[in-house]
């Protein structure tokens, strides 16, 4: 392929991928809208007032009811210093996340997706970075009326928190991945740009801290399947006994220093959540019987995790290989994995147990598995086929993908619920 042609497809690819990036920006301002009208109570409206409520003179008391406020300092930003009306302006910054998701995305899709095939795959790239920013549990009333609630979903656009911390919890997951690909002694994957490891250190540390600061719920997933992760590599070390587990044990350390200012953090979010007077003051964390929080909303466990995980369970099962091998996809699959445990032991107590807040990090667990779903997706598709039945595997991935998709165009539309 000739230098013009290559910049000919990354200049339509580009396209596309913005084009993705503003309907779903348009299509997230009016749903926040929608949403932000004066009879409704929901989470938008709750987070929308604590924003409007943020001054200097009381940041330390806003801090402590919310020790997340990347959100809502945009918000106020918006409406102190480009006079918008409050409403437009958490439209405006609740729309704009979600559309730079949609870009982040389509980096890693594009990123992983050219790796794996060989091939540009932009276009197929920027297609699916749209679909994934709307996608939802497939919605069968008959067995629960409540599409998110039980099911769950990486799209709760109803939560401006969990939105605003996505891109930036993409962002570090793919620094891990270089940073992991780095110590076994292979290319960069996503920021070949950046030649120095400590560079790559300095950058996830940021980024990390940065995702505590915008909600710690991505945290509280990434930090611990990490931990898993290098655990199997450290027990697959030791069964070899070649003397590797030294290098492992030595990232283990380096990995752990530059989580320190997150972990840090983190501990005075506790804190102000548990003890200097915040909103879960007469809540705790404790460990109660296997699923009862999530049996709280869904009739049947497994079958709310199929509806809500039909794609990447099919390129799971279709790519065993690819998911038990490639660091992008094991690790999303740990994370996965990691999230659900933890959804599945850990709650908070009192009226605090059925916000079921120890969903947020199996739903962060679900963004790394499903992303990294779409990326195996568009490889494939822009690859030659190695077997007769894998276009046909592919089609399905693609179908089931659509469907997710037109599931969150239904989620979002206001009046779905009285049809």
């Amino acid at each position: 392929m000739t230098e013009g042609q290559t910049q000919k497809e990354n200049q339509v690819k580009y396209a596309v991928a913005a084009f993705m990036a503003v309907m779903i920006y348009v299509i997230i301002y009016r749903y926040t809208l929608n949403q932000l009208r004066p009879d409704e109570i929901n989470d938008l409206v709750e987070h929308t007032w604590h924003a409007e409520d943020i001054y200097l003179d009381r940041l330390w008391t806003a801090w402590l009811k919310r020790p997340y406020l990347f959100w809502h300092l945009c918000v106020k930003s918006c409406i102190k210093f480009l006079g918008m009306p409050v409403a437009d302006a958490a439209a405006c910054t609740h729309s704009f996340l979600a559309g730079l998701t949609c870009l982040v995305t389509f980096y890693l899709l594009d990123r992983a997706g050219q790796r794996i095939s060989g091939k540009n795959v932009g276009v197929p790239a920027a297609l699916a970075a749209g679909a994934l920013g709307f996608a939802m549990a497939l919605y069968v009333p008959w067995f629960n009326i409540y599409q998110h609630e039980g099911q769950f979903s990486i799209n709760p656009i109803f939560n401006p928190t969990h939105m605003a911390v996505k891109p930036f919890g993409l962002l570090c997951f793919m620094v891990a991945v270089d940073l992991i690909l780095v110590y076994k002694g292979e290319k960069q994957l996503f920021f070949p740009g950046i030649r120095k490891a400590k560079q790559l250190y300095f950058l996830f540390s940021g980024l990390l801290l940065f995702s505590a600061f915008a909600k710690p719920t991505f945290m509280y997933m990434l930090l611990p399947a990490g931990a898993v992760y290098l655990l199997i590599d450290l027990g697959i070390a030791l069964w070899k006994r070649d003397g590797s587990y030294q290098k492992v044990w030595g990232f283990f350390w380096r990995i752990a220093c530059a989580s320190a200012p997150a972990i840090f953090y983190l501990m005075f979010e506790y804190a102000a959540f548990y003890l200097w007077g915040g909103t879960n003051e007469d809540a705790s964390i404790a460990i109660y019987p296997f699923l009862t929080a999530w049996r709280i909303y869904s009739p049947n466990v497994a079958r709310s995790i199929r509806l809500a995980m039909a794609f990447p369970i099919w390129m799971v099962l279709t790519n065993l290989k690819y998911f038990g091998k490639s660091v992008e996809g094991r690790l999303s699959l740990v994370a996965y994995l990691t999230g659900a445990l933890e959804f599945s032991f850990f709650v908070e107590t009192g009226e605090k147990l059925t916000h079921l807040n120890f969903a947020w990090p199996m739903m962060s667990g679900m963004l790394l598995l499903w992303v990294v779903s779409g990326a195996r997706l568009v490889a494939l598709t822009g690859r030659p086929a190695e077997h007769k039945w894998e276009p046909a595997l592919v089609m399905v991935g693609w179908i089931l993908l659509a469907i997710h998709f037109f599931s969150g165009l239904y989620y979002i539309n206001p009046y779905a619920y009285l049809l």
